[in-house]
């Protein structure tokens, strides 16, 4: 029995090291993405941001050597949306004098805390990530009231009344996708 207990320590921590020490190269191709909510149904409005940095700690290592200290910043003026009159609308009423920055605070197994830097409010926000077929991808949930934003929800909230029925959502998904190419 005990050896048993030891054989599958052993083949947990030979495989927490086998994932822990891939080797993965920064391929630069991403995909920041966001859900933001509307009307008392919660109806999804997605979008993305088509113009930002990133910039890995590290160009290529493991993930914890490439994402821990990366940083990034996002032109909120380039909205996405598939509907040009929308996107003008919320970077009018929502995004106007907004900026976004942050850094990867640290990485685990399972969730990438990341300090957020919107509007000069500062808050870590956790998120869940998992790598598959050649991608890192992680999502988490922010309120923009955690980052004072109440006057720009309330702004697009009044430009969208009638569509968005009176309510807009404080809580928006977030999103990132990124290509990671084998460094072997």
């Amino acid at each position: 029995m005990m050896l048993m207990k030891t054989t599958i320590l052993l083949f947990l921590g030979l495989l927490t090291f086998s994932t822990s020490a891939d080797c993965y190269k920064y391929a630069g191709k991403d995909v920041i993405s966001w859900t933001a909510f509307k009307t008392p149904a919660k109806a999804g409005v997605g979008g993305e941001f088509k113009k930002f940095t990133i910039t890995p700690k590290k160009a290529q290592g493991t993930l914890d050597e490439m994402l821990n200290g990366a940083t990034f910043e996002i032109d909120t003026t380039s909205v996405h949306t598939k509907n040009a009159a929308r996107d003008k609308k919320i970077v009018k009423n929502f995004f106007s004098g907004v900026t976004i920055k942050g850094k990867v605070a640290s990485l685990s197994r399972k969730e990438i805390e990341v300090d957020f830097m919107i509007k000069d409010t500062k808050r870590s926000v956790p998120m869940s990530y998992e790598v598959k077929n050649g991608k890192l991808l992680a999502k988490a949930t922010i309120d923009v009231f955690d980052f004072m934003l109440h006057d720009n929800l309330k702004a697009i909230n009044k430009a969208c009344y009638a569509l968005h029925e009176g309510k807009t959502w404080n809580d928006v998904n977030i999103a990132l996708e990124t290509t990671l190419e084998d460094c072997k």
